[in-house]
């Protein structure tokens, strides 16, 4: 097999990391916003709440323009090493810091792990990974960062705020000791043309040994990545006349609408905004508890998700999650706007948490994995840094409105008007991937450019 149980982990103890990231602001808002016990020189304002919130997003931005250049420039390993330093610097500044700016400093940073762990482990995962497995290798990523969300999420409900501080600061230090174990990427090697690296790489991953059938194996596979290398060419020199081909800009395209669709699902800004979020709704439910079922039921919708990923066509998974959150986010804007109208909806008071478990379980099942699994597939290998990192980039920037403005569009739209909004793009990614998104699952990459339209003379 490709790789072992035990060395899949390694990889995403950084993804881990960053879902603590995530997870912090929910818990921990409302003491920072408390004038008795914020543990701040002064209470936070609700208008420095929604920068402390939408600064990840603007750390992100820029992160991904040097993490993409890191990438091709460095290596995928020491890139992803790199992702490590600036979550130990979030801790770090939540810890010590006593001032909003500490903590504005603290979001860029986390922005800054974001955006190389959204770029970098799929990217990593799609390049060692064999096509009868990698979409469950790639749901992976999804489900470690939702598992550190959830550890946050229960962390803020029972320690205190500097005790979580002191003790997630070591988790990306963990990653750093453990992937020192796992070689760089044979692809990115052979790119390099380091090919007694990359046959090294490859037995690591693969587990290779000198039998006969074993040796044919690694010359199937070193010939493969050579050929990829050499079709490839030079990925720091893009022209004009790489992104002329029909496939690229239809693969570049699809991957700019299912980034923004990931965002406009409003998953994002509901976990980060969660205990408000049920406040704001009408729930009767404690807020902390509330977060802690939605984080637990995000989690079995990713573990879900690597159980069906190689299991289900990407396009049946993708529009049926989409769907099913659409329908999920509809009833939550019905329970809101019912508490609006004097409606009395008490008997109710289970409806919140339970349509927003939902909609985070459906979500993380498919729509949410997948949009990263599928951008990292039908990227041309010479576009694929560069590409990921332009998708990525504008995911960014688009997480950064939705958050910085998730308030106001409540004030404006009301609670009601904005699930109904995100309910709608749910709609509309539905009805896009099954129109434009091809099926990936099982094919290999050259298959999966042929899919979008590639000439066999592209090739």
């Amino acid at each position: 097999m490709l790789i072992s149980t035990i060395r899949q982990p390694l990889i995403n103890i950084i993804s881990l990391a960053q879902g603590t990231t995530f997870g912090w602001l929910s818990p921990y808002l409302p003491l920072l916003i408390s004038i008795t016990e914020s543990p701040l020189k002064a209470p936070v304002t609700d208008i420095q709440a929604t920068w402390i919130a939408s600064l990840l997003c603007v750390g992100a931005i820029f992160g991904t323009v040097l993490f993409g250049w890191s990438a091709d420039r460095f290596g995928r390993k020491v890139s992803l090493c790199g992702t490590a330093l600036p979550l130990v610097g979030f801790w770090a500044c939540v810890a010590f810091g006593r001032s909003v700016e500490i903590l504005y400093l603290a979001r860029v940073l986390a922005g800054l792990g974001a955006a190389g762990v959204f770029l970098l482990v799929p990217l990593y995962v799609t390049e060692i990974a064999e096509d009868r497995i990698r979409g469950t290798l790639g749901s992976f990523f999804i489900l470690f960062i939702n598992t550190g969300t959830l550890v946050c999420f229960i962390a803020g409900t029972y320690l205190s705020y500097h005790t979580t501080s002191y003790i997630f600061i070591f988790v990306p230090i963990v990653f750093l000791i453990c992937f020192t174990r796992l070689p760089e990427t044979p692809q990115y090697l052979v790119h390099r043309n380091n090919y007694p690296a990359a046959e090294n790489a490859l037995k690591i991953l693969r587990g290779y040994t000198a039998s006969p059938e074993h040796v044919d194996l690694m010359k199937k596979d070193m010939a493969q990545l050579i050929a990829q290398a050499a079709n490839r060419g030079d990925s720091s020199g893009l022209t004009r006349s790489d992104f002329g081909p029909f496939y690229v800009k239809k693969a570049l395209m699809i991957g700019l609408v299912l980034v923004t669709l990931n965002q406009l699902s409003g998953c994002f800004a509901l976990i980060q905004y969660a205990a408000q979020v049920f406040a704001d709704a009408g729930s009767e439910m404690d807020s902390k508890i509330s977060s802690i079922i939605v984080g637990i039921i995000q989690l079995a919708g990713s573990y879900t998700s690597t159980l069906v990923m190689d299991r289900w066509r990407r396009k049946t998974l993708y529009i049926v999650t989409a769907l099913g959150s659409c329908l999920g986010l509809t009833m939550m804007g019905v329970y809101a706007y019912l508490s609006v109208a004097k409606v009395d909806v008490s008997h109710l008071y289970w409806l919140p948490v339970a349509s927003l478990s939902f909609v985070i379980f459906i979500a993380s099942v498919g729509m949410l994995p997948l949009t990263f699994v599928i951008l990292s597939e039908i990227l041309p290998d010479k576009l694929r840094s560069f590409g990921g990192s332009l998708c990525t980039t504008f995911m960014w920037v688009v997480s950064f409105v939705i958050v910085k403005y998730f308030a106001a569009a409540i004030e404006v739209l009301g609670m009601h008007g904005s699930m109904w909004f995100f309910a709608g793009c749910c709609l509309f990614g539905a009805v896009f991937n099954g129109l434009f998104v091809p099926e990936t699952r099982g094919k290999s990459l050259t298959e999966i450019k042929l899919t979008m339209g590639c000439d066999s003379t592209d090739m």
